[in-house]
C-alpha cells in the first residue's frame, strides 16, 4: 500500500497519476486516521517497494531512491519535503517538534513537527499548494538513499514563488497559480506507524 494525507482524499477515493490519469489505487476507509491525517491507498498492482521518488514534480522517468528506514526528528535537523505538486525541497530545517496544528480541513493534528526553508534551501521554499500527503525525509549515505521522517499535513508562511517554481514546473501550474510557502507541518512517521500498527517497507 501507499499512504497520503486523509484531507486530500477526493475523487470517490480513487487515486490517479496527474499526468495521464492512470489508476494507482483506492482509499481504504478502514485504514485512515483524522489525528494523523493519513489514509492508506490499496494499490491496483498489489505491489509496493521500499523506494521514494526524489526529484522535480514534472519528472517522468521513474527516478527514485531506496528508503533505508525511519528516524526521529530533532530541532535543528535538516530534512527534505517531497510534494507531488512542487517536487523536492531540501535543507529545510526543523524549528519545532511535537506541536499541534489545525489543518485546512478544520481538523486538529495533535502531534506535528514544523520545518522552514533556510538560506541553504535552493529556492527558499519548503512546499507549494497541493503538496500535502507527500513524504518528509532525511538524505542518508551522502544523499544516495532516504530516511523517512513524516508526511506533510499543513503549510505555513506565504512567500513569493521563485522563477524556478512556475506554471510549467509546478504540476498543476496551468490550472491554478502556484502558491509557495516557507514552512511545512508534518506528522512524524513514528507517530503514524505507532498509531496505525504499520511497518515501513524498506530496501
Amino acid at each position: 500500500m501507499l499512504t497520503s494525507a486523509r484531507h486530500c482524499d477526493g475523487g470517490n477515493g480513487q487515486w490517479k497519476t496527474y499526468v495521464g490519469g492512470d489508476l494507482v489505487g483506492v482509499s481504504d476507509p478502514l485504514r485512515s486516521d483524522v489525528n494523523d491525517d493519513v489514509v492508506a491507498i490499496s494499490l491496483y498492482s498489489k505491489q509496493a517497494g521500499g523506494f521514494l521518488y526524489d526529484g522535480a514534480a514534472n519528472r517522468t522517468d521513474g527516478y527514485s531512491k531506496a528508503v533505508t528506514g525511519w528516524g526521529h526528528n530533532n530541532v535543528g535537523d535538516y530534512v527534505c519535503t517531497d510534494g507531488a505538486n512542487g517536487g523536492v525541497h531540501c535543507n529545510v530545517q526543523i524549528a519545532k517538534t511535537d506541536i499541534s496544528v489545525t489543518g485546512a480541513d478544520g481538523n486538529l493534528r495533535p502531534i506535528t513537527d514544523l520545518a522552514f526553508a533556510t538560506q541553504y534551501t535552493p529556492d527558499g521554499v519548503a512546499a507549494v499548494n497541493g503538496d500535502s500527503g507527500g513524504p518528509v525525509f532525511a538524505g542518508v549515505n551522502n544523499y544516495t538513499a532516504d530516511e523517512a521522517r513524516g508526511t506533510i499535513t499543513a503549510l505555513d508562511t506565504t512567500v513569493t514563488c521563485p522563477s524556478s517554481l512556475n506554471q510549467d514546473t509546478v504540476l498543476d501550474g496551468h490550472v491554478r497559480r502556484p502558491w509557495c510557502l516557507k514552512g511545512a507541518y508534518y506528522v512524524p512517521i513514528y507517530q503514524t506507524l505507532s498509531d496505525m500498527g504499520w511497518t515501513l517497507i524498506t530496501n
